[in-house]
């Protein structure tokens, strides 16, 4: 049912009288575009986006300000993002004192939020259910002017911030990158990171903070944008009410207005620290992003870059010069660069790596791409463009980007741009911009470190990391995105599940389908979708984790498929899902194999044949095998010099005896293991456990029509294999407590892990009181250990609780943080105060309300995607619950007591039994080396 917002104890009627008297004298409608509204709130100059879409009760409130890095200037560059990190410590209505946080008062309400800043903008958002508008909105119209902005909470925040920076530092490629952008921009402000300078993020005066916010954060320097469930008139009258009081900025808000000069010769920097790979980055300098020339250089990026077909991976890795390599052009609003890249093994030479990217260069200016080569690109791009569009949080962040470049119908015609591309502006602009003299060349030279060994899988809160390689091609420390256009022919539609199937959290199994089509446990959810379909699906690996085999050969197994078929070369195939903007992602860990995609209902069918040809006819080419134990050695090598791989690992070995499903070999062993594995082995291991036996496939969308039970019959006819057995494994014990220190030497920020088993399964009475235990402590901006080891102390970016392990063979709890080896110690010492605090008092009967809450509402909004469901349907059909558990699991939250709760963080952890791990530049002491 949807909500009716009243002003005052006015009737309905009266309200809608002032509604509409208010859209007619203070909302001016500048434009539509692809069902997207803009208009103007003349009374303070605030641009507003509005998109409608009523399928599900979810909506995204985001804000974009038109400031970011580039605005600052030399000794307080970092103050965009460390404002953005002070707007979430309180305002005047809501703050710490009233016990209302921003964090605490959206997460209750089950919300995504988060906050990314950036090179032109930076953006506050969240993803919430719709009768809560009124709420996002109170609370972005008071962050906007009424900030605390306080000296205490800046002194707190500045150590978090260095620590992210520290955190950035720990990597090869996001510190090479920094050093490119400083050197290629001399003296435009895209020359300092948006992280900033070090020294400026530990010296910036709040007097300074202050002003600059009191510069830019001003109602005609933003754009509103709200997507999703919403009527218009309501969203009117709530603008009025939360930012009608808030006038356009008193003075004329200041711009750069620096020009690059002219570079007159290539320029070279170099970085020498620990690693494992060589890294090559050449960048040349191009045009803003809605420069005539972006479309055919993001074009180019894709040919050059993207896919086995890519000339870089046919050049470098095929040839195993390299272990990767990737293209691509910014999309900054006035300048950026065009990077070209190879991480490569120390086998082969900087120079030779830096001659063979100058080589590429000139043939594709001497000889140009081919008009199919072009055709591929736009074709997947269209694709993408209809793919992305699942649920409103990911439009928001779309926009946010275009808002940025400085025209947000680019989101919509973005598509059209690049479909007027032909192949002349590709070699045209290959020509005018990939120019030596215009190119800033980086080296990262690994200093070898010694033997060391350990791996894997860290926890990240508040803002999600970084991309896989470097801060500038993802929003700096926040949410990752992915870029896509609209047709401006296309209305614009939030492909969020319709309210049948949100309804489903009360209807239950009506909404679902369930039935074996060739041998295949399938599921099929119909949504509000519009043209696509999400797909996630697995096949169980039985007792494979238990069994004393190479547990590597899963992972090289699954990363082979995509490597040719016996009906198709790599290339081919490649090419075929590219002109179909399709990913298919099939990965294994030790006990099931995972897959999944994203296509277009009309190409639903070549999908599933190109799946079923991929599972079920590898081509195992024996030279692509030794190409990709390659590339596994290269990317687990760079494993000994992570705090985080490294640490996870002691932790699992301290905690569970080897041969365990839970235990993680060292970095050494992964690396001998890839090493010894064989095609033979991949053979026998595809032979047994690939088939329909255990496999279960969840499709949800546009599922009508599809023919889905018809294309499954055709590709998988007569598929037969796999197992059903179930992991068989020993019972582990509590280890004694335990202190470890893992030294990896020139390390800014160290991790920390603190945990112990607890035996739980997914299915023990016990699982969900403690889940919720743990949430309490240390699960999102509302933890307690955020709330105090980051809040309150300022220690470290990133803290967390969680519980790992294998759900059906006993699981482990545990705690993670980052910290600067100087406050290592100190940072230990008050995770610990909060641990302690948590054992032996328990929760308090309103934090398990509020949990409650925020566990139930965020899973509501978890399911508005058709991926989020697709993947929670999966997970629990795998545990032999029907797709209706979907029903149950709020009710089975609702249900919890407090009593529960404290009794099972008492049953399941011991305060003298906790495992410590110290990974990082720390000596064997614990102490920083000096």
């Amino acid at each position: 049912m949807k909500k009716h917002i009243f002003l005052g104890y006015c009737s309905l009627a009266f309200c809608t009288l002032i509604s509409a008297q208010n859209k007619s004298v203070n909302f001016k409608k500048i434009k539509e575009l692809g069902g997207i509204e803009e208009y103007l709130y003349e009374p303070n100059g605030m641009n507003i986006l509005l998109l409608q879409d009523n399928a599900s009760p979810v909506a995204t409130v985001q804000i974009v300000y038109r400031v970011g890095s580039k605005n600052e200037v030399l000794g307080n560059t970092g103050s965009t993002h460390l404002l953005e990190h002070l707007m979430f410590k309180g305002t005047t209505a809501f703050n710490k004192k009233n016990g209302n946080t921003i964090t605490d008062v959206l997460q209750n309400t089950g919300a995504q939020l988060n906050a990314t800043t950036w090179y032109d903008r930076t953006n506050y958002f969240e993803t919430l259910p719709s009768d809560k508008i009124g709420l996002a909105l109170e609370i972005e119209a008071d962050r906007m002017r009424n900030s605390l902005l306080l000296k205490e909470d800046k002194e707190a925040e500045m150590t978090v911030v260095r620590n992210e920076f520290e955190r950035g530092e720990n990597d090869p490629n996001s510190l090479l990158d920094k050093e490119i952008w400083a050197s290629a921009y001399i003296a435009h402000p895209y020359h300092h990171s948006t992280i900033g300078w070090k020294s400026d993020i530990e010296k910036a005066p709040i007097e300074v903070l202050r002003n600059f916010y009191n510069t830019y954060y001003w109602p005609d320097n933003a754009t509103l944008t709200i997507i999703g469930d919403f009527q218009k008139e309501n969203v009117f009258q709530l603008v009025e009410k939360y930012f009608g009081k808030i006038t356009k900025a008193p003075n004329k808000m200041p711009q750069p207005y620096t020009e690059e000069p002219q570079q007159y010769g290539p320029r070279k920097i170099v970085v020498k620290k620990p690693g494992e790979l060589g890294v090559v980055n050449k960048a040349y300098k191009i045009p803003g992003a809605l420069h005539e020339d972006l479309p055919a250089l993001n074009i180019l990026g894709e040919i050059i870059g993207s896919g086995p077909s890519a000339i870089l991976n046919k050049t470098f890795v095929d040839s195993r010069m390299g272990i990767y390599a990737y293209a691509s052009a910014t999309n900054f609003k006035e300048v950026g660069l065009f990077t070209i890249g190879v991480g490569f093994p120390t086998t082969s030479k900087h120079e030779d790596i830096d001659a063979k990217i100058s080589e590429v260069v000139a043939k594709i200016q001497k000889e140009g791409v081919t008009q199919d080569e072009v055709n591929r690109v736009v074709a997947k791009i269209s694709a993408q463009t209809i793919l992305a569009r699942d649920g409103s949080g990911v439009i928001a962040s779309e926009l946010n980007e275009a808002i940025a470049s400085g025209d947000w119908t680019d989101f919509v015609t973005g598509v059209d741009r690049l479909k007027k591309v032909t192949p002349a502006d590709v070699q045209r602009v290959a020509q005018k911009y990939l120019v030596e003299d215009q190119s800033t060349t980086g080296y990262f030279i690994p200093k070898q470190s010694g033997n060391q060994g350990q791996d894997q899988a860290k926890a990240g809160n508040f803002m999600p990391e970084n991309g896989p390689f470097y801060y500038r091609d993802s929003n700096h420390n926040h949410l990752e995105e992915t870029h896509s256009a609209l047709s401006s022919e296309q209305k614009i539609t939030i492909n969020t599940i319709d309210e049948n199937v949100e309804n489903a959290i009360e209807k239950g199994a009506s909404s679902y389908k369930r039935e074996k089509i060739a041998g295949i446990d399938v599921v099929s959810v119909k949504t509000s979708a519009k043209d696509f379909v999400t797909v996630s699906a697995s096949i169980s690996l039985g007792n494979f984790a238990s069994e004393t085999k190479n547990s590597m050969i899963p992972s090289l197994t699954t990363s082979l498929l995509s490597k040719g078929t016996t009906l198709n070369d790599k290339f081919k195939f490649s090419e075929k899902l590219q002109k179909l903007g399709v990913n298919i992602n099939i990965g294994a860990s030790n006990t099931k194999i995972n897959i999944g995609f994203k296509c277009l209902k009309k190409d639903l069918d070549q999908v599933i044949v190109l799946l079923a040809e991929e599972l079920r006819s590898p081509l195992f080419d024996k030279t692509e095998f030794e190409n990709l134990k390659m590339q596994f050695t290269g990317n687990t090598q760079q494993n000994l010099n992570d705090p985080g791989e490294r640490g996870d690992i002691a932790l699992s070995q301290a905690i569970y005896e080897k041969g365990n499903p839970n235990y993680s070999l060292s970095v050494e062993e992964d690396l001998a293991n890839i090493k010894n594995a064989t095609l033979d082995e991949v053979k026998a291991f595809h032979k047994k456990y690939f088939g329909p036996a255990s496999m279960h496939f969840v499709i949800v969308g546009d599922t009508e029509g599809a023919n889905l039970a018809a294309s499954l019959k055709k590709s998988f006819k007569n598929w037969n294999g796999g197992v059903t057995e179930t992991l068989k494994f020993n019972e582990t014990q509590k280890a004694a407590s335990k202190t470890e220190v893992v030294t990896i030497p020139e390390k800014p920020s160290a991790e920390l892990f603190i945990g112990q088993y607890t035996g739980l399964k997914r299915a023990d009475a016990d699982y969900i009181p403690f889940y919720i235990a743990n949430y309490t402590l240390g699960a999102g901006f509302a933890g307690r250990l955020m709330q105090t080891v980051r809040d309150n102390d300022g220690l470290t970016y990133s803290i967390s609780s969680g519980l790992g392990g294998n759900i059906t063979t006993g699981g482990y709890w545990f705690v993670n943080a980052s910290f600067n080896p100087t406050l290592f110690q100190k940072g230990l010492d008050a995770t610990m105060v909060q641990v302690d605090k948590w054992v032996k008092d328990g929760i308090t009967a309103s934090e398990l309300e509020n949990k409650k809450t925020n566990l139930i509402g965020s899973f509501k909004v978890g399911m508005s995607t058709t991926n989020g469901m697709a993947r929670t349907i999966l997970s629990f059909v795998e545990r032999g619950l029907e797709p209706n558990y979907i029903e149950q699991y709020p009710k089975d939250i609702e249900k919890v007591t407090l009593k529960e709760v404290n009794d099972a963080i008492k049953k399941y952890i011991q305060l003298d039994k906790m495992i410590i791990i110290k990974s990082g530049s720390l000596d064997k002491d614990g102490k920083p080396l000096q």
